[in-house]
């Protein structure tokens, strides 16, 4: 599970949905603190505007009808208009004469000495105060509180969170249609190229929409190395037929011609000799060349794999069958353990020929008295093919070298071999999209695993 969410946060398709979203939302967050900033100050400089006329106006007031009628209109409009968020206060000097609403303590000291018409603004216990001269002797506070502004405030926060939210899924849902229309046409480049890759079909191209956009001219590059891809291998073909006929026509002439001096007996022993050990040579290079020809066609992808259904568990039965004599005459015991009714869709020539070479790589560098064992069985989606010895083994540093073409682990070793049977298994398991392993210790065999797909 945790490997399947890594993975989800590797794709493309999470980081742009991540990024598209983000930059939304962060533009969003900013645009709201803008917002914000601006109608808080706003409300903020209403309500001293608001209060800084009121003063204003009691100030031509109280020049009209000096200090008494100031203080009847005060008491009159707070009981006609029910200023509930207001409050009024008189001083004279520092002493408070007149009080109406909120007792809040009212600091007199900055004020106290400046002239008339001369104000101060405050915030204290949530009012906006102003502070007002309307003589020398006189100061007028009026106090507002800061409920409604904040109020508003907070409904302008609640409208951001419901708008962001729902900013959130719909940038979620544009992400999601933006990637889905980017990662559509990838996932097609990427399956067309897997399809090409596993059917070494090179007359397949990606499709391109004509767009015109990057995702296209991506398509129309692998398409012009597909093209590419496919001259060399053409090329390849070609050229490993020639060869192919080039050399074996001639050493069919070398063969033809020592099969004839070798009928004529007209020789020595000595020669005849010779001639029947250049003759297995003759065998043995065409065995080499054969081998050769079959690796760079697979790997090139110009063998096309005859694959079929066939019973797995017979034919590796019958190898073994086959080469538990062959183990009897190097003194080696072939022990088999095959599950039963194990198909495959394959080759049945080239597999059984890529199994039967491990085995007889496995008889072949055993020591006297040595056991092989081979094992067949099906793990859950896999096949498993598992051929062990008590051999010689492999050195440590030569493992990853052995299925290279012509690697002999030790040259100096009596057994003789062309090098190209293990890069010929190799080649095989995977055209059938299967894998081979290898486990070796010095002195102690070597275990060669072949893991198969099921399909």
């Amino acid at each position: 599970m945790s490997l399947k969410v890594a993975k989800f946060y590797k794709k493309i398709a999470f980081r742009v949905i991540l990024l598209y979203t983000g930059i939304i939302f962060l533009s969003f967050l900013i645009l709201f603190f803008m917002v914000y900033s601006f109608f808080e100050a706003y409300l903020d400089n209403r309500t001293k505007e608001q209060l800084l006329e009121k003063a204003k106006s009691y100030k031509i007031l109280y020049k009209q009808e000096k200090l008494d009628g100031l203080l009847k209109q005060i008491k009159k409009e707070t009981e006609i208009l029910n200023m509930s968020d207001q409050f009024f206060k008189v001083y004279k000097d520092e002493k408070e004469i007149f009080t109406v609403g909120e007792f809040i303590s009212i600091p007199l000291k900055e004020v106290i000495d400046k002239k008339p018409d001369y104000y101060l603004f405050k915030t204290i216990n949530n009012y906006y105060v102003l502070i007002y001269k309307l003589s020398n002797r006189y100061t007028l506070v009026i106090g507002k509180s800061t409920f409604s502004n904040n109020k508003l405030l907070n409904r302008l926060q609640d409208i951001f969170f419901i708008s962001s939210t729902i900013t959130f899924f719909i940038s979620v849902i544009g992400g999601l249609f933006l990637t889905a229309t980017i990662t559509r046409k990838l996932k097609k480049i990427s399956e067309t190229a897997k399809d090409i890759s596993s059917s070494m079909d090179l007359n397949r191209r990606v499709k391109t929409t004509g767009s015109g956009d990057e995702i296209d001219d991506l398509a129309t590059v692998i398409n012009t190395l597909l093209d590419r891809i496919q001259i060399l291998v053409n090329t390849i073909k070609e050229t490993s037929e020639s060869i192919a006929h080039d050399l074996k026509t001639p050493i069919a002439r070398i063969r033809s011609s020592i099969e004839n001096a070798i009928i004529r007996n007209n020789m020595p022993k000595e020669c005849s000799d010779l001639l029947g050990y250049v003759l297995e040579e003759t065998e043995i290079i065409n065995q080499m060349i054969a081998d050769l020809l079959t690796i760079s066609k697979i790997e090139s992808g110009a063998y096309k794999l005859k694959s079929e259904k066939m019973n797995l568990s017979e034919s590796v039965l019958k190898l073994c069958q086959l080469f538990k004599d062959y183990g009897t005459s190097k003194k080696v015991k072939v022990e088999c353990d095959i599950e039963e009714n194990i198909e495959i869709e394959a080759d049945p020539k080239l597999l059984s020929r890529a199994i039967a070479n491990l085995i007889d790589n496995a008889i072949k560098f055993n020591m006297e008295n040595g056991k092989v064992m081979i094992s067949l069985k099906r793990e859950e989606d896999k096949i498993v093919i598992q051929i062990e010895d008590t051999g010689l083994g492999i050195p440590e540093d030569k493992i990853d070298k052995i299925f290279e073409k012509f690697f002999m682990v030790d040259e100096s070793r009596s057994v003789y071999g062309s090098g190209l049977g293990l890069s010929l298994v190799k080649a095989v398991i995977e055209a059938h999209k299967g894998q081979i392993k290898v486990f070796s210790k010095e002195g102690e065999g070597t275990t060669f695993k072949v893991i198969l797909p099921v399909g």
